[in-house]
């Protein structure tokens, strides 16, 4: 499949550790051309990370997103794939959130009908990440009412 691609799995809740939110944990895969992009710019910024760069896009599309949560503390290398990789292929990563902006992201899909994974790359795109026209496609509502 082509695009942004989230695992339409229900968030699993993880123990929060103390001074920390509660934190919702799914999975998120975005093509690798967008990945390289998203990975470079985060590295540019000084403590942000991907996930970071995601929620950022997030604030894009109106929601409330706290400045403590397009920060991080603890930042881990990003994997960047060379021009062997498919740019198309997929890379699948673990994308924990707080509770409140999972709620929101929920409010969104709903609103708009359509899933989280388009949620994600709407904000991307709102960041003036080039989203490839193939990718852009896959953005049509696909809840359909009655359902």
């Amino acid at each position: 499949m082509l695009g942004v691609e989230m695992v339409a799995t229900r968030p699993k809740v993880t123990r929060p550790r103390e001074g920390r939110k509660d934190l919702l944990r799914s999975f998120i895969r975005l093509p690798v051309y967008l990945w390289n992009d998203v990975g470079a710019y985060a590295e540019r910024q000084e403590n942000m990370s991907i996930k970071n760069v995601l929620m950022a896009g997030l604030r894009a599309l109106g929601m409330d997103i706290d400045d403590e949560d397009l920060t991080t503390r603890k930042r881990r290398p990003i994997k960047h794939y060379d021009d062997t990789v498919d740019p198309m292929s997929q890379v699948s990563t673990t994308l924990q959130l707080p509770r409140y902006v999972w709620d929101q992201v929920e409010s969104y899909v709903m609103a708009e009908k359509i899933s989280k994974r388009h949620v994600f790359i709407r904000g991307l795109k709102a960041l003036d990440f080039p989203v490839r026209e193939e990718d852009d496609k896959s953005l049509g509502r696909i809840i359909r009412e009655g359902r």
